[in-house]
């Protein structure tokens, strides 16, 4: 009889857990239609399946989904950044390395066309918080790679290289993401021949 007791309450948050996500789902859904702005908590709740109430159960406000999406792209893209620019990743050749942080941001951008809106114009200081800092951190990992692989490179050097490559991976997404699905494939095949 104990063990149905603290099965019951393990279920519980599990099966809060896949709510709470799969709300997130709807509304980065209903973020990257609409728009932030335009996107309302009931928007959200109508394309959910649920109540405004069931909705209001985990977020109070369209400002919480906000957030709680930021968290997940930020924890996301540190998952990535970290496969990328790994010690692993440090011993391929250039053009394996290249190919494998272009595909990963790609993908990354293509599965979450909302990181752009709340990226571009956060909603809150708490969302700028938390996207503000990712091009600092990519901009760091490009400069130790860097280091790692083109040593002969002064740090002046190392850091602008850095930059153009932060700078690139923020605006060409963005151009990606807005074309069709066959001028995507060719833009996405001239980065990497670039």
């Amino acid at each position: 009889m104990d063990q149905q007791k603290h099965a019951g309450p393990v279920q519980r948050r599990a099966r809060g857990v896949q709510r709470i996500a799969s709300i997130l789902d709807v509304a980065e859904t209903v973020f990257t239609e609409m728009g932030y702005d335009e996107a309302t908590t009931n928007h959200i709740a109508a394309q959910a399946g649920i109540s405004p109430g069931s909705l209001y159960q985990f977020f109070s406000n369209k400002e919480e989904l906000a957030q709680a999406l930021a968290v997940r792209y930020t924890e996301e893209l540190q998952r990535v950044y970290s496969t990328v620019f790994s010690i692993e990743a440090a011993t391929l050749p250039f053009s394996h390395w290249l190919d494998q942080i272009v595909d990963a941001l790609i993908a990354f951008h293509l599965a979450h066309g909302a990181f752009h809106i709340l990226f571009d114009t956060p909603p809150s200081l708490e969302v700028a918080g938390l996207t503000h800092q990712l091009p600092k951190d990519l901009q760091t990992r490009f400069e130790l790679s860097f280091k790692v692989r083109a040593p002969h490179l002064s740090p002046t050097q190392q850091r602008l290289s850095a930059t153009m490559s932060v700078q690139l991976f923020r605006a060409v997404p963005r151009l990606i993401l807005q074309a069709e699905e066959a001028e995507r494939q060719l833009l996405v095949r001239e980065l990497l021949i670039s």
